[in-house]
């Protein structure tokens, strides 16, 4: 409510956070990932005085090192730019109470980058005992901004006693913490293999290292195939009771509806992780000599779709929240909302920047529906409003206004104000939606 806010008609800014968000995710994975293959991968070569695995390692090293530090940086950076855009106040506000975990994040990135960059470049240059300390390095450095960034992410959704105490440990280390770091290791595990897989299946298939490299980096889906099932069971345990029931059995049509889409969603990332399972096993580790191009394109079409279903998944659990039981997806705190419950709180005068000629129903809309909807596009309003009038309209936004009695509180921000601003935005939904052609 405190900044202006930047728009997209028909895609929506949560659209364009979820296609940067999941494409950084897919490499910045990779890069914690790789940060134990490159090492350990070099450490085996050595031990066993394989210098054609080498080889490999040092061509696999070009290609980990221009993705994730070129490409994955980025996306990174992207990622900045576009929360600060859809939702600055959610920005601003993890950036205050997170400040020092941001701070310890990037310097462990610095550190990252600098090492991988040492790695490469020393690879003809560094003594092998050199080149391997400083592997270890970049894989320390590595996992450590996944177990910082891992925090401020599962924050969003459980903020645990941090409601109580605003604790920066209790925020760090709250109830999904510990589950949810472990999936995303071995969803890094899996990420090292499956890259890995792309740079072996290039190679050439006179000398046999080709087959030796495929079956080694299927090798490293195991963990995450054995122990991804408890991970999530472990993590569907610590998510707040609410969030579970609304996953697992749906609170109204609106919200069955949303859990009928989680469902085929679950069920479609069930079906791909099996797949992949299947043509790893039966492909790269048992009959290596026959996977190529189009197998290895299909396995990182699977694995980018697994990987965008989960963190789909993980915002949608998070609804109607932007950070859970703190602020909604559309800056209003939930305090706010609290003492708000009445019909005698304006809402209008909270509204901190206007757009030159913006009606008041108008201003309304953008600040309480906007960070969710479009009119046309993404969730579309006038869908969704088909066929009401203005009366049945200004009949649903105050059945939303928050309490217990709202059907949807666990599925939509509450609508707040008074009875004459709500008429206000009742008027100007029937208006937009009286204008579809």
């Amino acid at each position: 409510m405190n900044y202006p806010q930047w728009i997209i008609e028909g895609v929506g800014g949560p659209g364009i956070i979820g296609i940067i968000a999941v494409s950084h995710v897919f490499i910045s994975q990779f890069a914690v990932g790789g940060g134990l293959f490159l090492p350990i991968t070099e450490y085996l070569a050595r031990r066993n005085n394989d210098p054609e695995m080498l080889e490999y390692l040092h061509t696999h090293t070009r290609f980990f090192t221009i993705l994730t530090s070129v490409v994955g940086a980025m996306f990174g950076v992207g990622i900045w730019f576009a929360i600060g855009l859809v939702h600055p106040d959610a920005t601003a506000f993890l950036i205050r109470n997170f400040v020092l975990a941001w701070t310890i994040e990037w310097v462990w990135f610095f550190l990252e980058i600098l090492s991988l960059i040492v790695y490469y470049y020393g690879w003809k240059t560094l003594s092998p005992r050199t080149h391997m300390m400083v592997g270890w390095v970049y894989m320390f450095t590595a996992i450590m901004t996944l177990v910082t960034i891992n925090g401020i992410l599962c924050f969003m959704l459980t903020p645990g006693d941090w409601i109580q105490n605003q604790s920066f440990w209790s925020a760090m280390f709250n109830p999904t913490y510990w589950p949810s770091l472990l999936m995303r290791f071995l969803v890094c595990l899996a990420l090292a293999g499956l890259y890995g897989l792309i740079t072996a299946a290039r190679m050439s298939t006179a000398n046999g290292l080709r087959t030796r490299m495929l079956q080694y980096s299927a090798r490293w889906f195991i963990p995450t195939f054995v122990f991804m099932l408890f991970a999530m069971g472990w993590y569907m345990l610590m998510l707040p009771e609410e969030t579970r029931n609304m996953l697992f059995s749906g609170m109204s049509g609106f919200a069955r509806g949303n859990f009928a889409i989680l469902t085929r969603i679950s069920m479609l990332t069930i079906l791909f992780t099996a797949t992949m399972g299947f043509m790893i096993f039966f492909g790269a580790y048992a009959n290596p000599e026959e996977f190529g191009g189009g197998k290895i394109a299909f396995l990182m079409i699977s694995a980018l779709f697994v990987t965008g279903a989960g963190e789909w998944t993980r915002e949608v659990l998070r609804k109607p929240y932007v950070i859970h039981s703190v602020m909604y997806s559309n800056a209003l705190l939930a305090a706010d909302a609290k003492d708000m419950e009445t019909a005698e709180r304006p809402f209008l005068p909270r509204i901190e920047w206007r757009k030159d000629g913006e009606s008041d129903g108008q201003a309304m809309f953008r600040t309480q529906c906007r960070s969710c909807h479009t009119l046309d596009g993404y969730r579309p309003l006038r869908e969704f409003l088909k066929g009401r009038d203005e009366k049945s309209i200004l009949s649903l936004l105050k059945i939303m206004r928050p309490g217990e009695k709202n059907p949807y509180r666990n599925i939509m921000p509450p609508t707040v104000g008074t009875d004459t601003e709500l008429a206000m935005l009742a008027r100007y939904l029937t208006s937009e939606v009286s204008s579809a052609k």
